[in-house]
């Protein structure tokens, strides 16, 4: 690296530290805290697993909401905590399998959860911040 080239990063660096590291700490942060891709192929997979006998808790999400990224670690507790009474499916409403259940349930905003007996029944629905111990208590009465 020449010596004006050397200059110029030392003034930037000097200048512009505290704007890289937040950026960076934020990129990091995101990459974390994203959920990654919908687990379900199509709209009649989706609908056979939600009839397959036990209770569903459905997240609908977006990686866009920081709500959703906030809330994640939450969700993630609340999918540990209903191992083996309930599934936790995490739908993102951009993706083609997560945009159409989304519209034809009524989603108007991220993150919504529903609570979906073994027959596909929704029993529960909750816009907003997940309610864990709600969430739970719906999933013990759709059981």
């Amino acid at each position: 690296m020449g010596e004006q080239a050397e200059k110029w990063w030392q003034v930037f660096w000097k200048e512009n530290w505290s704007v890289i590291v937040v950026v960076a700490a934020l990129a990091a942060a995101y990459l974390f805290l994203r959920t990654p891709g919908d687990a379900v192929a199509s709209l009649s997979d989706l609908e056979s697993q939600l009839q397959s006998g036990a209770p569903t808790v459905v997240e609908f999400y977006s990686n866009s909401c920081s709500i959703c990224l906030i809330s994640k670690p939450k969700v993630d507790r609340l999918e540990a905590n209903l191992a083996g009474e309930a599934t936790v499916l995490r739908l993102n409403v951009k993706d083609a399998v997560g945009g159409t259940l989304a519209a034809r349930w009524g989603v108007r905003g991220v993150p919504t959860f529903f609570v979906v007996d073994g027959t596909g029944q929704i029993v529960y629905a909750q816009a907003g911040a997940p309610d864990v111990a709600a969430l739970e208590a719906a999933v013990s009465a759709a059981r």
